[in-house]
């Protein structure tokens, strides 16, 4: 017999609003993608509860059927986020057009984690525009999951037949997973293909789906006298607090959360899981009420519309995290995600389609001039109009993808005016740089003589020609998509070339949050050198005003930590910019490079 436990929408809730807070405040709840780690590992559990269920009732598993199901859980509501997305990016937002045809034929066919990482994107990087679409790696995840569990779960349970040795051999699977990880991780770089892999988030999954051969719901019962009541409650919240903690503090990037700190955070949730599923026990109770349950039931569609509302506008608006930006974005993903509900999930998963082709017959003959078939007839017409859109979404570059290629085209220079640097050292007149710059000539003079080391991101990239021009000793590694997590190895690999700079110049944190970490370890490198770090100019992303805090409450730290202050001097000015009001172009790139002139040989 099946228990419908209301405790379960109490933790999807939780799940949800962590990664909401993440994505609008990744410097507050640094954890917060940690919520997607529950939503795994209750899947894992109820899934494997269901099919163990059946296997138990009939004998068998109806693994087509299960196929069905997810396929009408899950499906109807992201493929509506993509035809109600697609023509609103045709007419305000072309730019993310592109890839948009990928996006969806890797999300339907449950790869799009796959194809991520294919193409080498980050899901940490977002200089370019954040891919509205990218958090759907979560169900492609889930999906590849739902295809082979079935089978397995049959296999297991018709030749092991014990609960207790399927329990131990999926926690082998498990720990398998947890070590891929632990070995494809590597610190100072990237962790997007460990974050995207299949194989190395598993063990979240099969988490939840070892315990529900041990600890089955439906066999869970029977009254806890008031001293096991109390020791639950406690459990309960030293759980909560622990999670909390998590949830606010564990960085996205951190070699902790991927040696060891995404599993542990798997075991907690499953423990938390545990106590919910009793029907005896505190923890049922404090997460069942009228709020979470109807938050938890549209959690599904609330994870899917967040991502497509804070990229998109974080795109169009600056100072995003604004309290009046934040409320209405809010309402409408709540909006969103209550219309998918109402009339997507609801009537597709009551629709019987035993015999759709007749029973769609009947109700366009029946119904033809009524309302709701009047409602039906828009909705196909634009689901039509959408997915024509989605397979003819272009391959040649709009906006956002001219601008990245004109920075990738401004990189490659870089790395050749390096190669001529060393080779043979020509620097235009002081005179000329003192007045294209409007910098004292003795400042352009002293400046041209210093060893300068560079480290940056596509910011500096974008103001590197005139940069070097200014700094003909300069020597500059700046990439597209650069993570601060990246500096200190940069930096190392310049200071093995040249020991004793001048000056170290900085210029990282556009790409995502900055970490005291990150900070820390380029100041240890630098010695008693001084620094110069560039503050931020990225009006349109959540993290500028905590990256530009961290690196003013630094200056106190360190006393060779100076503050370039690009964000004070460019503010306002609009002209200095590419379209993403980011990346310096013509007057900025000069602006730019003046502030630096200024600061560093002034």
């Amino acid at each position: 017999m099946k228990r419908y436990i209301n405790g379960f929408n109490g933790l999807r809730t939780l799940g949800v609003l962590s990664v909401i807070l993440y994505h609008l405040f990744p410097h507050g709840f640094r954890g917060g993608f940690l919520g997607v780690v529950l939503f795994f590992v209750l899947s894992g559990y109820l899934v494997t509860n269901s099919l163990v269920g059946e296997f138990e009732r009939s004998g068998k598993i109806d693994v087509l059927g299960f196929y069905r199901k997810r396929i009408k859980r899950l499906y109807p509501q992201m493929i509506t986020v993509f035809l109600v997305v697609t023509p609103y990016l045709l007419i305000f937002q072309q730019n993310f057009l592109q890839g948009l045809r990928a996006n969806f034929l890797s999300s339907v066919f449950t790869v799009q984690n796959w194809w991520q990482i294919s193409q080498g994107s980050s899901y940490f990087a977002n200089s370019g525009g954040e891919n509205p679409f990218k958090h759907i790696y979560y169900l492609s995840i889930e999906g590849q999951f739902f295809i082979v569990w079935p089978l397995i779960v049959f296999l297991l349970l018709k030749f092991v037949k014990s609960r207790f040795h399927s329990f131990v051999m999926t926690s082998v699977l498990t720990l398998i997973s947890v070590v891929l990880m632990m070995a494809m991780f590597h610190p100072g770089m990237d962790p997007s293909r460990v974050y995207y892999g299949t194989d190395t988030r598993a063990f979240s999954l099969l988490i939840g789906a070892s315990f529900a051969f041990i600890y089955p719901m439906n066999k869970l019962g029977g009254k806890v006298n008031k001293r096991g009541y109390k020791l639950s409650l406690q459990v309960t919240i030293g759980l909560l607090a622990l999670l909390a903690l998590a949830y606010f503090f564990m960085p996205d990037q951190s070699a902790f959360t991927y040696y060891g700190g995404m599993w542990l955070i798997s075991l907690l949730s499953m423990l938390l899981i545990a106590l919910v599923a009793h029907p005896s026990l505190a923890a049922g109770k404090i997460f069942s009420n009228k709020v979470f349950d109807y938050i938890g039931s549209r959690s599904y569609g609330i994870y899917l519309w967040q991502l497509p509302v804070f990229a998109l506008a974080a795109s169009k608006i600056v100072h995003v995290t604004a309290w009046y930006h934040v409320l209405w974005q809010l309402l409408l993903i709540w909006g969103l995600a209550e219309l998918s509900y109402r009339f997507v999930e609801k009537p597709v998963i009551a629709f019987d389609f035993s015999r759709p082709i007749q029973r769609l017959k009947a109700f366009f003959t029946a119904h033809w001039k009524s309302r709701q078939a009047i409602v039906t007839y828009v909705i196909v017409a634009l689901a039509l109009f959408s997915t024509v859109m989605i397979l003819a979404s272009p391959k040649s570059p709009h906006d956002q993808q001219l601008l990245q290629d004109k920075i990738l085209a401004q990189q490659k220079v870089l790395q050749e005016q390096q190669l001529k640097q060393a080779r043979a050292n020509v620097s235009a007149s002081t005179k000329t740089i003192a007045s294209k710059y409007g910098v004292d000539s003795l400042v352009a003079e002293k400046a041209s003589k210093m060893k300068v080391l560079a480290v940056g991101d596509s910011v500096m990239v974008a103001g590197s020609a005139d940069l070097q021009e200014a700094f003909p000793n300069m020597q500059i590694d700046a990439a597209v998509g650069r993570q601060a997590l990246d500096g200190p190895s940069v930096l190392t690999s310049l200071l093995a070339k040249t020991p004793k700079p001048d000056a170290i110049l900085i210029g990282l944190g556009t790409n995502g949050p900055l970490e005291q970490a990150d900070i820390d370890g380029i100041m240890k490198l630098a010695g008693d050198k001084p620094v110069y770090w560039i503050n931020l100019h990225v009006p349109t992303r959540p993290w500028e005003s905590g990256n530009n805090s961290l690196i003013q409450a630094n200056l106190k730290t360190y006393k060779n930590l100076h503050l370039v202050d690009w964000h004070g001097t460019s503010n306002g000015q609009t002209g200095w910019f590419y379209s993403d009001d980011i990346h310096p172009q013509g007057p900025g790139a000069v602006a730019y490079t003046k502030l630096v002139v200024n600061d560093l040989a002034g």
